[in-house]
């Protein structure tokens, strides 16, 4: 065990060395995407409600409307990634990003509110992240789950400093004038180290299989191909259930009896494997293949709600850090396992008009996740009847992507 453990450090590090530049540019745009994300806006819940006399529903509905806009959008804005250069597209999705911050920072009525989260949506959580993830996946062919577990490091690290650093902004300068030193972060530090960065973005690897087979897949060719309707269930599952299962955890806790204080902390140990296990991931897909370990990466899924199904906790006081720890396992799996799924099967040519439309699948349905969770709640499921189907649900997506076909792999 020690010597894979040992190879796989080598690896990174050595990766790391010849391509830090370029790899830092991902790992910045993962991060900068964080002011789109949702738990970052939602800090500003309270302030954005009182200062726009919003009600929760309010707010909740402008919210997901301009969700679900920015995920119309994309389907649109995400393929030019393919036909621009990448420091123009990085570049103004950067000015973009700052403007939706600086919108958010004067706004004084609600329609300039909308646009402003429409903006930290759009440029943010979905561009800005779809930059990341695309430049990464199709810059590296041999090692592109490394890149991808890399990458996606940036997610996690700002996840981990900018809800205290917010908290701390807000107390000190007042929730609007946040967004303004946000805008002028972005503007005066972020643009000119990613257009210096985004200059160390190597030539495309291309594998001979690749050349010869899939590369020129765009998307009416995903959307004729077969293996994209079996690969898709499992590939949605994971966000789709969780997000309903997060968004009702209070409720979760509650039906299971667990302490709320004993669920946060198990967040840790979420975030912890989440990590560990994405790093450990990257090689094997390099060497096993995405779609090989798509079907794999679902198991500590379906271990997780087993233990909903299960009437009483087997592992008592400790079953929340059970149930998380298998969670953060498999969203783990997940990360390197998604960025190279879509190459493997389509290449790279059309890479960002293909992710600019399963992003937005994904995104839909998130955003349906909750509602959906919540009716069944209100209609009287209990969480193991939502996790048992959870289950049936995984199992019959994994058992249909693992008889996609794997020889006409890009590799």
């Amino acid at each position: 065990m020690a010597a894979p453990l040992y190879q796989t450090r080598m690896s990174y590090f050595s990766f790391l060395r010849q391509h830090f530049g370029f790899l830092l540019f991902g790992f910045l745009m993962m991060g900068l995407s964080n002011f789109g994300q949702t738990f970052f806006i939602s800090l500003y819940s309270a302030e954005i409600r009182a200062e726009f006399g919003l009600t929760n529903a309010g707010f909740g509905g402008l919210y997901s409307a301009m969700t679900l806009l920015s995920a119309f959008a994309m389907v649109y804005t995400g393929r030019f990634i393919d036909s621009w250069s990448l420091r123009r597209f990085s570049v103004l999705v950067l000015l973009a990003l700052a403007g939706g911050c600086l919108i958010m920072g004067l706004t004084q009525h609600v329609v300039a509110l909308g646009l402003a989260l429409f903006m930290l949506r759009h440029f943010g959580q979905g561009l800005a992240s779809h930059t990341g993830m695309t430049s990464a996946a199709r810059a590296f062919s041999e090692r592109r789950g490394q890149a991808v577990s890399l990458v996606q490091l940036g997610y996690a690290s700002f996840e981990g400093f900018l809800p205290l650093l917010a908290v701390l902004v807000i107390a000190w300068l007042g929730w609007q004038q946040t967004w303004l030193l946000y805008a002028a972060i972005i503007l005066l530090v972020a643009v000119p180290l990613q257009s210096v960065l985004v200059g160390f973005e190597p030539k495309p690897e291309a594998s001979q299989a690749e050349s010869e087979s899939v590369k020129d897949a765009n998307r009416g060719d995903v959307l004729r191909d077969r293996r994209f309707y079996m690969v898709l269930p499992l590939y949605l599952a994971p966000p789709f259930l969780l997000t309903g299962m997060f968004f009702h955890q209070v409720q979760l806790a509650d039906a299971r009896d667990w302490p709320i204080a004993a669920l946060a902390a198990a967040f840790t140990l979420y975030a912890l494997s989440k990590v560990v296990v994405s790093l450990l991931v990257g090689p094997m897909v390099d060497k096993y293949s995405a779609l090989r370990l798509m079907p794999l990466g679902a198991i500590p899924l379906v271990l997780a709600f087993c233990l909903l199904v299960l009437p009483h906790d087997i592992f008592g006081v400790f079953t929340p850090f059970v149930y998380m720890g298998l969670i953060g396992i498999n969203l783990g799996t997940a990360g390197p396992i998604s960025g190279g799924l879509w190459p493997e099967l389509f290449g790279t040519k059309h890479l960002g008009a293909i992710r600019s439309l399963t992003s937005p699948i994904v995104i839909m349905s998130t955003a349906a996740a909750p509602v959906l969770f919540g009716a069944a709640i209100d209609a009287g499921a209990g969480f193991d009847v939502l996790a048992l189907a959870g289950v049936v649900f995984i199992i019959a997506s994994a058992l249909l992507a693992f008889l996609v076909p794997v020889d006409k792999l890009a590799r």
